[in-house]
């Protein structure tokens, strides 16, 4: 049996498990995230013996280079612990495959950012008109807060408008009057995620819920003096116990949304696509 059909099978078990983790509490368990890269790298290093060393070290180079990656946005609060390592174990699982001459992680990635940010717009969207009265109400406030910034978007997208209409290059007119549009609709695209975010994913919880890995989403200060601050990627035992010590109450949480099974749906997109092209 190739490794791709292994892959596949393992992968899918393990992603539709954490899927469903991630949806019912919010959370991976490390065992399973853990087992999951114990269990690619070791398949890998199995059929090194028989196809290539190289095999496996393409693995392993793989497995780092995704690590790195989503460690960055872990560090930035875009991603959770979980999909850090669910994304190293699926950098060593795609290391060695390549569609049309081009490796299959490339693909996984842009398909991963297209998918993402579909699943999470749709997310996002569905939180926004469940509550949309709120919602509303929120987004004229942070319009009337950024007065200033959306003039000056909406006037810079309409200059850069009437630029592009002059240009007789017909590709060249059709890419500047894009990039105008995006400037325009990132700004009232920033303000809907703020409105999401405000209502839905920052929530004070009791002192007595806090649990390490959860996201800080405002400072904490008792007299003047910074007892935990949201520059750390997450919550661990020394700033739960520094917040219990402060005779803390209650924290600000921001809570993310479930990324894992956007993951799972990229992973076996990702599968298809090779199977149907990439080992005719």
């Amino acid at each position: 049996m190739s490794p791709e059909i292994i892959f596949f099978i393992l992968s899918s078990i393990f992603l539709l498990v954490a899927s469903i983790f991630d949806l019912r509490t919010r959370e991976v368990p490390d065992y399973l995230s853990y087992s999951f890269i114990l269990s690619i790298l070791g398949i890998s290093l199995l059929y090194s013996v028989s196809i290539s060393f190289f095999f496996f070290l393409y693995a392993l180079a793989g497995a780092a280079i995704f690590f790195t990656l989503s460690y960055i946005l872990y560090r930035t609060k875009q991603m959770g612990g979980a999909d850090v390592k669910i994304f190293t174990a699926i950098g060593a699982m795609f290391a060695n495959q390549m569609l049309w001459n081009i490796p299959l992680l490339a693909f996984f990635s842009l398909l991963v950012l297209s998918i993402g940010s579909l699943y999470t717009f749709s997310w996002a969207l569905v939180l926004y008109m469940k509550n949309r009265v709120a919602a509303n109400k929120k987004a004229k406030e942070f319009l009337a807060e950024k007065r200033k910034y959306r003039l000056a978007l909406v006037f810079l997208g309409v200059v850069v408008l009437v630029i592009a209409f002059y240009i007789e290059n017909t590709q060249l007119q059709i890419l500047i009057a894009s990039a105008a549009l995006l400037i325009i609709v990132s700004f009232y695209l920033f303000i809907f995620i703020r409105v999401v975010e405000s209502l839905h994913f920052i929530k004070k919880i009791p002192i007595e819920q806090l649990t390490e890995g959860d996201w800080l989403a405002k400072e904490v200060r008792v007299h003047g003096k910074l007892i935990c601050s949201t520059k750390e990627p997450c919550i661990d035992k020394k700033q739960i116990d520094a917040l219990k010590k402060a005779n803390i109450e209650e924290v600000f949480i921001k809570v993310g949304i479930p990324f894992v099974p956007a993951i799972f749906l990229t992973t076996v997109t990702t599968f298809i696509l090779f199977f149907l092209y990439g080992i005719l």
